[in-house]
């Protein structure tokens, strides 16, 4: 089992513009449970800091502390169903360029896929963005060793 992250584990900054952004996915109680446990950077190249916390889970960059993205989890516990209920992504062009939710979905899919889940996306994602050795570097920065290793 793996240590769970807490927000007392890394430099976390709150999102200074939040833009809500319409998106919802389910996950099994099982995916659940995963995505609790965050992910905690263990060295430079790890790109981002995971953490769950009173329904949310946090999305913060590990150089700065900056948080991306936060998502709320809404939890059916009768049925035993989750999903997303709430996506917030930062929108301050200082702290974080992309303004695209359809970007911010797909990065927060491959980080929930890959990171928190164990499952390996990379090359389908790689098949859709990654086109040129520019494309490499933004994926590189965005994604560190998630993606590369």
């Amino acid at each position: 089992m793996r240590i769970k992250a807490t927000r007392a584990d890394w430099k976390v900054l709150e999102m200074s513009q939040p833009h809500k952004i319409d998106f919802s996915i389910p996950f099994t109680e099982e995916q659940f449970e995963e995505l609790t446990c965050g992910l905690i950077p263990e060295e430079m190249e790890d790109k981002w800091f995971i953490f769950f916390e009173e329904d949310w889970l946090y999305f913060h960059r590990s150089w700065t502390g900056t948080m991306t993205y936060k998502l709320r989890i809404n939890r059916y516990e009768m049925e035993k169903e989750y999903s997303i209920k709430e996506f917030w992504a930062e929108r301050d062009d200082t702290i974080y360029s992309n303004t695209d939710d359809t970007k911010d979905i797909q990065i927060v899919l491959l980080l929930i896929a890959n990171g928190l889940l164990g499952l390996d996306y990379r090359e389908l994602y790689a098949s859709y963005f990654l086109k040129s050795e520019k494309d490499a570097l933004i994926t590189w920065s965005t994604f560190g060793r998630l993606f590369f290793s």
